[in-house]
């Protein structure tokens, strides 16, 4: 089929809102016409923008539809609290959004296109981080503190002229004797950011390689400016792999100068980063004054299974109010408070945290309590069975794992088009 500039265009905005979807403030403060939007135009360019729909591919996208939509309905109708449907509505027209996207990119284009799209989009996310973080270096802290708010139902946000976006007192940081505002780009959080930096940083280095060296150098330092604890492990991980088979390589070319400039490079700064970044983050993170971060996490790592346990089949239901409000009046086991009295031995930790009025900010076990074990499982079979990233399948995988474990990720768009892949690739078998 021959792509056009209109094709590439309506492709290109559809996978930026895919990408926005996953955690951007378009979504978070304009959340119900921006999703009716998002699935507008995706059912827009598979109509308009696809040649004819083959049927094992509709009829595996029926199946796939079918099944999620089972799964989120059977949440609400045996959920044991009361539910808004209004917010299962927003799960099933995210599912029949993603299902849109994946069918007109396997039916009308190829990965091979689909990533040169997805990296053009997370190019122009790095550039608005980076101009981000610049615009609040050269306005300096103190200015950034007196930006006027934005505020939502479950969020609120600083801005400059909605353009650059900052949350001064929650998320200052001192490097050196300077205060630095981390950097969120367009997101809800710097957490968010890194895990499409470091999407972006595994596109270029395993699937285009060779392609965009001084682009890696400005992910890396965009990477560093969100002071991410996940998004700096990830980052060290992916850099060490990339240096590994770069070293392999020339290995093989028997060129020992080149062999002893790269790990210099490699060394010297990750060195230096370790020091000056990634230690005194965790220090910080762990016992200092964002110490609350980590102890809300520990406490969402322990108790979501321990719900999930109480109600294996069921869970307590995907209304993020309804679980909130569970989650203040939950009293965990005593087999759930010597599991955390073993993981403060493990760990050297002690964990203070005994309860929570908000959300999970892991989605991986807060799958379990809001949906039992059993769907969780399923939806989680389904994102390691994804389709949309081979190439380095385990390496993307390991992003997307860490990030989710760290962030509530796991069901908006992006990453929940992962998981209908997984389940595309499954019902192709049996619809051919």
């Amino acid at each position: 089929m021959n792509i056009t500039r209109t094709h590439k265009f309506f492709d290109t905005l559809l996978l930026a809102l895919l990408v926005l979807s996953g955690g951007g403030l378009l979504f978070v403060y304009f959340k119900k016409p921006a999703s009716a939007a998002f699935c507008i135009l995706s059912l827009f360019v598979c109509m308009f923008f696809g040649g004819k729909l083959k049927k094992g591919l509709f009829n595996a996208g029926i199946f796939t539809f079918f099944t999620f939509s089972s799964i989120i309905l059977f949440t609400y109708f045996a959920s044991p609290f009361p539910q808004e449907l209004i917010k299962y509505g927003f799960y099933l027209l995210n599912g029949l959004t993603c299902v849109l996207i994946y069918i007109h990119i396997s039916n009308n284009r190829d990965l091979t296109y689909f990533y040169d799209r997805i990296r053009f989009v997370l190019r122009l996310i790095l550039y608005i981080s980076l101009a981000n973080f610049i615009f609040g270096i050269l306005v300096g802290y103190g200015a950034l503190k007196g930006l006027p708010w934005l505020k939502g139902e479950y969020h609120e946000v600083q801005h400059f002229n909605y353009l650059f976006f900052y949350v001064a007192e929650k998320h200052k940081y001192t490097v050196f004797g300077l205060d630095f505002v981390r950097n969120q780009g367009w997101f809800w959080e710097p957490g968010v950011n890194q895990v499409f930096l470091n999407i972006l940083l595994y596109l270029e280095g395993f699937v285009f390689k060779r392609r965009g060296k001084w682009t890696i150098l400005l992910i890396v330092f965009a990477i560093i400016t969100t002071f991410s604890t996940s998004g700096l492990i990830i980052m060290s991980i992916l850099l060490l792999s990339m240096y590994i088979n770069s070293i392999f390589r020339y290995i093989i070319k028997g060129n020992p100068v080149i062999i002893i400039a790269l790990s210099l490079l490699f060394i010297i700064p990750s060195y230096y980063i370790v020091q000056k970044v990634v230690i005194p983050n965790i220090i910080n993170k762990t016992a200092g004054d964002q110490e609350s971060s980590f102890q809300k996490r520990v406490f969402d790592l322990v108790q979501c299974p321990c719900i999930a346990a109480d109600y294996p089949l069921t869970g307590v239901g995907l209304d993020k109010i309804a679980f909130s409000k569970f989650r203040q009046e939950y009293l965990m086991t005593d087999n759930c408070k010597a599991f955390s009295d073993y993981l403060e031995d493990l760990t050297g930790f002690e964990f203070r945290a005994t309860e929570s009025e908000k959300g999970s900010s892991n989605s991986i076990t807060g799958l379990m309590a809001k949906m039992g074990f059993l769907f969780s499982f399923i939806l989680l079979f389904f994102l390691f069975r994804q389709n949309l990233f081979k190439i380095k399948k385990g390496i993307f995988m390991f992003i997307i794992l860490v990030s989710v474990s760290f962030e509530p990720l796991l069901l908006r768009p992006f990453f929940l088009i992962l998981i209908i892949s997984g389940m595309f690739s499954f019902f192709n078998k049996f619809t051919k």
